[in-house]
């Protein structure tokens, strides 16, 4: 049976982190020894002028779902090992991930957060903000977990305000994209047994500043 993962969310952290990553299953041992991997795409976004300058995306996929077109752009790395599923829509109740071995969460939806830590599977969740990244996984304690996650918080952009307006572009969603890449490969290897594979240590970060905080 194959190795089913869900990616909520297809924009700036998403995008970029799925164009690291397929390259290196669409060639690695894992996909074989894990009897496969598909990847499910959720996002009910379209594709803006604003999303090229950080997300990946070109100028031909403006109106498109974000899902369809980030498909599109990494099915020259499918095989009969890896698939990419879209689904141009959002995560809004736990029935959405029944039939997933693990949920990676780069959208900013609380709501989406809050399903995805109450149900009983493996999860990272990723986050950023300017040149700031934020990692959570399964392993956080539930207190730190229930302290970051509310509600309350309103969805928003990965780039400041009048990041785009004044080419002053920041690139936490993609360090978010790279530490997601090798806490996602992994964890491949910790499923499959192997004894020196470790998780890497949750934490926030800025790009300038360095570590700002560790959870575990």
């Amino acid at each position: 049976m194959r190795f089913r993962v869900a990616m909520i969310g297809a924009g700036g952290i998403g995008s970029n982190l799925l164009r690291i990553l397929a390259p290196t299953l669409s060639q690695s041992i894992l996909s074989e020894r894990l009897g496969g991997i598909e990847i499910t795409i959720f996002d009910s976004d379209l594709v803006e002028q604003n999303n090229l300058h950080h997300q990946g995306y070109s100028v031909f996929d403006i109106g498109k779902y974000k899902v369809h077109a980030l498909v599109e752009s990494l099915s020259i790395f499918e095989s009969s090992l890896i698939s990419f599923k879209p689904i141009n829509c959002d995560v809004n109740e736990s029935t959405n991930l029944d039939r997933f071995n693990l949920v990676i969460v780069c959208v900013d939806s609380p709501h989406a957060r809050i399903i995805t830590h109450s149900s009983c599977l493996r999860w990272l969740d990723l986050r950023c903000r300017g040149d700031n990244f934020m990692a959570l996984d399964y392993n956080a304690d539930d207190s730190v977990i229930k302290s970051l996650t509310n509600l309350r918080q309103k969805a928003g952009s990965c780039q400041f305000e009048d990041a785009i307006q004044t080419g002053n572009i920041q690139f936490g969603n993609t360090a978010a994209a790279v530490f997601g890449s090798q806490w996602i490969t992994q964890h491949f290897r910790i499923v499959l047994g192997e004894k020196n594979a470790l998780h890497p240590k949750i934490k926030s970060e800025s790009i300038t500043f360095g570590t700002l905080n560790r959870y575990l």
